[in-house]
């Protein structure tokens, strides 16, 4: 699978992507991975544009040197004995130009806090998030009792010890009950169950840790009556084989 790039995870955290950047998001949509990534960065730039100038510690003299130095500021900004701010000294430039440097005095420091903040914590997420989740082969989900719906069934290991499916299930016709998804072995017994489909037929569900594959490899959608009987309805709508 084709992740994105930290040149894409910044244009969409930053809200700057345009044209390929953009068109990356029904990747996102699909990808447990980058869709988590992508929620991390996006919760530091919110930290970032909330940070005030109140909140920012003062640096060190250089700091506001180079400032000076890139903006070509000269004297007209340095930093008073000891605090590490900027003040500024008698100037006699045009005011549109003076309020101009001001602007981009304030500006510089706190856009570099954003982006060292959000390229830290990328690169830290990538350090520290371990490997990805692993998504085993598809498999068919045939029609039962509901001629014409079929579907598919994938196994995820999001870690050494969790797992999920992921299920989808078109064409099942509408119910005033709902349709549940089960485990269950060769003889449809015992049965596992691990939750209820979504109003589009899909779900992604945790596979309790206890539960070995080896023994119930089937994927059983049934369709429950809303009655409060969590058994089995005795009706599956499709049925199929989980691999990996």
């Amino acid at each position: 699978m084709d992740h994105l790039g930290t040149d894409e995870f910044t244009d969409l955290a930053l809200g700057t992507g345009a044209g390929p950047s953009l068109r990356r998001h029904d990747h996102v949509d699909r990808c447990l991975d980058c869709s988590r990534e992508l929620g991390r960065l996006l919760e530091v730039v919110r930290a970032a544009r909330d940070v005030s100038t109140e909140d920012l510690t003062a640096p060190p003299d250089g700091v506001w040197r180079s400032i000076a130095s890139e903006l070509h500021l000269g004297a007209h900004l340095r930093p008073p004995a000891g605090s590490g701010g900027p003040t500024t000294v008698p100037d006699k430039r045009p005011s549109r130009d003076r309020a101009r440097a001001r602007r981009s005095a304030l500006i510089l420091p706190t856009t570099a806090l954003a982006a060292a903040t959000m390229f830290g914590s990328l690169a830290t997420a990538r350090l520290t998030a371990g490997p990805p989740s692993v998504a085993g082969p598809v498999s068919r989900l045939a029609p039962l009792g509901v001629p014409g719906a079929a579907g598919t069934v994938r196994l995820v290991r999001v870690s050494a010890t969790d797992r999920e499916v992921e299920v989808t299930v078109a064409r099942l016709p509408p119910t005033d009950g709902y349709y549940e998804v089960w485990l269950m072995d060769q003889s449809h017994s015992p049965l596992v169950p691990l939750g209820t489909l979504r109003a589009d037929g899909t779900a992604t569900l945790p596979i309790p840790p206890q539960i070995d594959l080896g023994a119930h490899p089937l994927v059983d959608v049934s369709v429950q009556a809303s009655n409060g009987n969590p058994a089995h309805s005795g009706v599956s709508s499709v049925r199929g084989r989980l691999y990996g």
